[in-house]
């Protein structure tokens, strides 16, 4: 029997379909005992995750069915199951790849291309390449933005976690540490993604398009290569058909990839700005609480996020440097250029020498903090100062809430399970606090259908 899957992507994909020679998953497999296994698959439209305070990369979509695997521990075909991971998840497409030529399958890391040694690594693709805008360049100059989990050598931790009740499907995902990096090196990207052009079906893993750079596009090392569709853009400008078999490049000097991921929940997740939250240290934003800052450096302590200045051991959490003066917006209020904007500088980067690195936190990035929240979604709208577009935001002001419910349901032998998470993410550099917000709260939304796997 053949399984159809559609891939949805909003805000940076679209729509579209394709056969997997797999078993459905509603249809109940011979069971030989307990799972010795499974594969998560990606619930695309109640999935996404939004970093930051600047709104531009949020409400980022994962594709339908974008999956990774892990092995299982379950005492009974009804009980506590423990898992880990990553492992080969149920699919027609190879995801194991090496980080600085995507194209490549691979095993181990010494697979891999030798150079740049920075990151010759094995790796699972999760989200494949796709073309996102950047704070600077609006339009069609953007970068080309992937996530990966990668794979915990011998004797480390895994880097995937947790425990599935194979009875009321209550999911404590312990740890998914996924990784978002974006092909830029140090204060420029290199263009969006190349394009797959000419496959007519998607992740079937047969390679009928062609790896074609657009004039805006990051220059691949693929260009004029046979490749698979593996996910779609709708974002104006970044419209396009990706593909994990047209490599972005990769260079030693690229910044830093976002951790992301996260410990996640089924049985929901809420956080609110409070009187112990830390001030705003944006300049517009004098006098009011946001959700995140960071804790000053100490002797052997480095800088870290923090929610409360209880997460700073008695120290302000969210404190910048007195000769810091952080730049202001590009656009004021009503959208005009901000005569306070010095261009030399990176939206809310402290101007002063030797301070660079450290940036002005703001709850959002809209006019007079007005953000249109829809608390159900979890996911809010407004018009931003930083470039006058409609961009992502998060809520603002003493009280402001972000909450997710979450909950199990069966269907067939296959649990869909909704979770959410939290947390603040740290400075990560002029670049990177700017185009994300940083330092600034990452807020996630995953679905999952949790497909067992059992032994042969």
């Amino acid at each position: 029997m053949k399984l159809v899957v559609c891939f949805v992507v909003a805000a940076l994909g679209s729509a579209a379909c394709h056969e997997s020679s797999r078993t459905a998953p509603d249809a109940k497999p011979p069971e030989q005992g307990p799972p010795i296994g499974f594969t998560f698959e990606a619930v695309g439209d109640r999935s996404f995750a939004s970093f930051g305070w600047t709104g531009t990369i949020h409400n980022l979509r994962v594709p339908d069915g974008t999956p990774f695997g892990v092995s299982a521990t379950c005492p009974s075909a009804d009980g506590v199951c423990t898992f880990q991971g990553p492992t080969d998840p149920i699919s027609a497409v190879n995801r194991r790849r090496c980080l600085n030529h995507m194209r490549d399958t691979c095993k181990v890391d010494a697979d891999c291309p030798a150079d740049p040694a920075a990151s010759r690594k094995c790796v699972y693709i999760y989200d494949p390449p796709t073309g996102t805008p950047i704070t600077a360049a609006p339009g069609k100059v953007g970068a080309c933005g992937w996530s990966y989990i990668t794979v915990a050598p011998p004797g480390s931790p895994p880097t995937i976690s947790g425990t599935l009740d194979l009875t009321s499907g209550e999911l404590n995902l312990q740890n998914l540490s996924l990784f978002l990096p974006l092909n830029g090196t140090s204060g420029t990207y290199r263009g969006s993604c190349t394009e797959c052009v000419g496959d007519t079906k998607a992740n079937d893993g047969i390679k009928d398009g062609v790896c074609t750079p657009t004039s805006t596009s990051d220059p691949s090392p693929d260009a004029g290569q046979k490749c698979d569709v593996n996910r779609y853009g709708n974002v104006a400008g970044f419209e396009g058909s990706y593909s994990m078999d047209c490599s972005p490049t990769v260079q030693a000097n690229d910044q830093p990839a976002n951790r992301f991921g996260g410990t996640f929940t089924s049985s929901g997740y809420q956080i609110s700005i409070t009187a112990a939250s830390p001030n705003c240290t944006d300049p517009r934003y004098a006098g009011e609480k946001c959700f995140c800052g960071m804790c000053p450096a100490k002797t052997g302590v480095p800088p870290h996020p923090c929610l409360s200045n209880a997460d700073c051991g008695g120290d302000t959490c969210g404190q910048l440097p007195d000769n810091c003066n952080p730049n202001g917006a590009p656009l004021d209020a009503n959208f005009m250029p901000n005569p306070d904007f010095d261009p030399t500088h990176l939206p809310n980067q402290c101007k002063t020498m030797g301070n660079e690195d450290k940036s002005g936190t703001a709850p959002n990035s809209c006019a007079n903090g007005m953000c249109n929240w829809n608390a159900a979604e979890g996911t809010g709208t407004c018009k931003s100062t930083l470039n006058g577009q409609t961009v992502g935001c998060y809520p603002s002001g003493m009280g402001a809430t972000i909450k997710a419910n979450g909950g199990a349901t069966k269907s067939g032998s296959v649990w869909i399970v909704d979770t959410a998470t939290a947390f603040c993410t740290p400075s990560l550099g002029a670049l990177n606090n700017a185009q994300l917000g940083l330092p600034g709260l990452t807020f996630q939304k995953r679905s999952f259908r949790i497909i067992s796997e059992y032994a042969k």
